[in-house]
């Protein structure tokens, strides 16, 4: 793991991007990032993952130091990266749960009694793919509202191709949300994987990850083929 973190910083050279939803504004809407919106910092992570791919043992990134900058570095606590997405998790949490409301304002009685959200012939209708195509809709129409951007249909056509990945992703959560007993607490690093995803709105880039379960969500997208392996990175890299 180690091995494959110095490689990702010396081909980054240490650059952390923008928050995807940044870099939307300025390369896909050409608007400015809204003011009263409060992204990630690229720096803070940057200097995380610095110290994490210096630190030869846990207890030297938390207790000894590491070695940086003619200085000793101590990490308080290795929860930097969560700590950041603080606010994007707690709005996948609040955005999936209005969603229930929306359907069926009862849901968190029915999980307490039957360990299901939605009554069985609400869960019928919702399970066949199609049934859930306006919520995709939906999504890209609130993702510019947040955004502050116009509610043109080009744009909006446009975006979602371009958060195809995105869309696929949601759509399975949303739907182990409403049909399954997925719980949003136990798997709040989704969020994560949501997050990276909207980078490949931008043409150039490709999302590089040994999770199975991101491209087992992403399987049915369009953008599938820029998910890859770390083997598959470094193998297209030597190939050219």
């Amino acid at each position: 793991m180690r091995r494959r973190i110095e490689i990702a910083y010396n081909l980054s050279k240490g650059r952390v991007l923008d928050d995807p939803r940044i870099l939307i504004c300025k390369n896909i809407l050409g608007i400015p990032f809204p003011a009263d919106k409060i992204a990630p910092a690229a720096s803070t992570a940057s200097r995380y993952l610095d110290a994490v791919r210096r630190a030869q043992t846990l207890e030297q990134l938390l207790r000894t130091g590491v070695p940086y900058r003619g200085k000793r570095l101590r990490l308080k606590a290795t929860s930097v990266l969560a700590d950041l997405m603080v606010g994007p998790k707690r709005q996948w949490i609040d955005a999936a749960e209005a969603m229930a409301n929306e359907k069926f304002p009862g849901w968190r009685e029915l999980f307490q009694t039957e360990g299901k959200r939605l009554p069985h012939q609400m869960r019928k209708e919702l399970e066949p793919r199609s049934a859930w195509e306006a919520q995709r809709s939906a999504f890209i129409d609130a993702l510019l509202d947040w955004l502050g951007a116009s509610p043109d249909p080009k744009v909006a056509s446009d975006l979602h191709g371009r958060l195809d990945a995105v869309l696929e992703f949601t759509v399975f959560v949303a739907r182990e949300f409403l049909l399954q007993n997925y719980s949003l607490e136990k798997h709040q690093s989704d969020v994560f994987d949501a997050f990276q995803l909207e980078y490949l709105a931008m043409d150039e880039f490709v999302i590089v990850s040994g999770d199975a379960d991101l491209s087992h969500r992403t399987s049915r997208s369009s953008q599938a083929c820029r998910i890859v392996s770390f083997d598959e990175f470094v193998r297209s890299i030597d190939a050219v």
